[in-house]
């Protein structure tokens, strides 16, 4: 693994698995990180590695190495130390010794061979980091989580309608009627009386009530119009993956370790925990 004058930090993996990996890790904690091809291999030159640099990762590339681009700024130690946990090439190129790990030059890594090559951090008890042979497989399983948002289901209208009917109330109404009574006189009659003997009429004024319709309004109901959150559980169905580790055995050889079975030549074994050969 290197770094330049351009804060380019570049990590060296044994496959393009790991590499994602790693490029997972450092996008979540912030980093800009792409797996480069052959032709921003080559445009090292142009971030300030030297020749020797740029023809070693060349070298890794050919081999069938997966190489990871990171734009580290002011955090390229954090984006070496993400690359390392995810099982980068160790490569110490700036010739001083870290974990007991002796830095050694460009030339140097782009001629060790394959069971050489350690990987990740250095342990400090051994003083060398992992082999090929070290490497573990990484086995991932997908999960279902539920995330929540809130959307308009729907909309309650509340409103008032004015309807009209047609109403009878009684009413008690009082009218005057008149009425004749004649009752039969036989006495004198008075002098001045029959010097005005004349026409006469007697006007009588004659009542009734009559009713007019009057309309008041009443308040007869209220409604409250309010909302209850009401939470009811449903299940949200969807698919998901795993991966397990195969091991397949060609000619006579045993396999032994947690999670293997024996097999015949040629049959495949499931493990939960395998090691890489370091084969590309």
């Amino acid at each position: 693994m290197a770094k330049n004058k351009t804060d380019k930090v570049v990590g060296v993996f044994m496959d393009e698995s790991h590499a994602q990996m790693a490029m997972q890790a450092l996008q979540s904690a912030g980093h800009q990180a792409q797996i480069a091809d052959e032709s921003a291999i080559k445009a090292f030159k142009n971030s300030g590695f030297e020749d020797e640099v740029v023809s070693m990762y060349q070298n890794r590339y050919n081999e069938g190495n997966s190489v990871l681009v990171v734009n580290g700024g002011n955090r390229g130690e954090d984006a070496l130390g993400i690359m390392l946990d995810n099982g980068a090439e160790y490569i110490n190129l700036s010739g001083g010794s870290q974990g007991g790990n002796q830095g050694q030059t460009a030339q140097q890594y782009a001629q060790m061979d394959t069971n050489s090559r350690q990987y990740g951090r250095v342990n400090e008890q051994t003083g060398r980091a992992n082999s090929a042979e070290d490497m573990r497989l990484r086995l991932h399983r997908e999960e279902l989580s539920a995330t929540k948002t809130q959307q308009q289901a729907g909309e309650v209208e509340v409103r008032k309608v004015v309807h009209e009917r047609q109403e009878q109330i009684p009413v008690n109404l009082r009218h005057e009627e008149v009425y004749v009574e004649r009752r039969a006189i036989n006495e004198p009659a008075n002098a001045d009386e029959i010097r005005d003997m004349q026409d006469e009429v007697i006007r009588v004024p004659v009542y009734e009530e009559q009713a007019q319709l009057q309309k008041q309004a009443r308040v007869t109901e209220e409604v409250t119009i309010g909302k209850n959150v009401v939470e009811e559980q449903q299940n949200l169905s969807g698919t998901v993956r795993h991966e397990h580790a195969e091991v397949v055995n060609s000619g006579d050889i045993q396999v032994r370790g947690e999670g293997t079975t024996q097999g015949n030549s040629g049959t495949t074994q499931n493990t939960q925990n395998t090691r890489n050969s370091g084969n590309r």
